[in-house]
């Protein structure tokens, strides 16, 4: 029962969220905090797995247990400014290879317009005469297959 509720949310959730599965996991987030039942629901299928985790980490030494959880985080890169007269135009050509020539910019956690997909360029006719070559084979494989 709670699993068919769990799901139920989830595609309430992308529902609401007009198919942004960003959007609907920030929602179900809000919704788990007071709905235990769906945290449940959720959940279930991976206790064993959890349970699991949790004795194998208890089980181990103190002193192992402090290694794994107790790694210093990594120092903190050096800040570095550089002006615009040294960058040149080297980031904006960075900038304009990331966008791929795109004039609009990249939305995070939503799909792309169709339009924004490119179509594919030429094949070189390198390309082309191997297509032929391979098409060629198969077909006098099967030839053969049906007379066989």
């Amino acid at each position: 029962m709670s699993h068919e509720y769990a799901m139920s949310r989830v595609k309430d959730a992308l529902d609401k969220s007009d198919g942004n599965h960003l959007k609907a996991q920030r929602l179900l987030l809000q919704w788990l905090e007071k709905d235990h039942t769906l945290l449940l629901g959720l959940v279930a299928p991976h206790l064993q797995s959890i349970i699991t985790y949790a004795i194998s980490h208890a089980a181990l030494p103190p002193a192992h247990r402090r290694e794994i959880l107790g790694k210093p985080a990594a120092p903190a890169p050096a800040k570095r400014t550089v002006s615009a007269k040294d960058a040149g135009e080297f980031g904006a050509a960075v900038l304009q290879s990331l966008k791929g020539g795109r004039a609009e910019g990249v939305g995070f956690g939503e799909a792309p317009s169709r339009g924004s997909v490119s179509k594919p360029g030429q094949a070189s006719q390198k390309h082309i005469d191997a297509m032929h070559k391979i098409a060629g084979a198969s077909k006098a494989k099967s030839g053969k297959k049906k007379k066989d």
